[in-house]
């Protein structure tokens, strides 16, 4: 149940973060010097602008294998049966990151099959514009990862 609550406010959050960006950033707000902004922009693009013809297709596999993943490794994890404390946070860590992951791949997964394009609204300079959502992704993958070292 935790998994899907997770889920549900995360999408939740980055339809509000999306919705405000392009009711309120008409012009470019400058945040950090010359470095970082905040601009509204529809991105027809995946990751750096990469726009591939069957990105649709990819991005709907993505999701699913995601899933599929997050189902085998938590069947992993509850045929562990320990009763530590550790272990039952690890549990609840392990739900919150692949929700998170989850609950935001899905939401720019919709985007970019029912529009073909994401918004996008935070800036870096000579780097890449994103949203929130791909930020969280990006963290939460970290962490998972981390959590994947420190049990092995």
């Amino acid at each position: 149940m935790f998994f899907y609550i997770i889920l549900f406010i995360a999408i939740s959050l980055d339809l509000l973060t999306k919705y405000i960006a392009e009711l309120y950033l008409d012009n470019k707000i400058n945040i950090f010097w010359d470095f970082l902004y905040l601009e509204f922009v529809k991105n027809p693009g995946i990751a750096f602008g990469v726009n591939v013809p069957f990105l649709k297709i990819i991005t709907i596999c993505l999701i699913i294998f995601i899933f599929s993943y997050y189902i085998k490794e938590k069947d992993i994890l509850n045929k562990k049966k320990s009763h530590l404390i550790s272990r039952k946070t690890e549990g609840l860590l392990f739900d919150l990151a692949f929700a998170l992951i989850l609950a935001w791949a899905i939401w720019n997964g919709i985007e970019r099959v029912l529009y073909s394009e994401v918004i996008d609204f935070v800036w870096v300079k000579y780097f890449a514009i994103f949203n929130l959502a791909d930020s969280f992704i990006s963290i939460w993958a970290i962490i998972y990862i981390y959590l994947i070292f420190k049990n092995k």
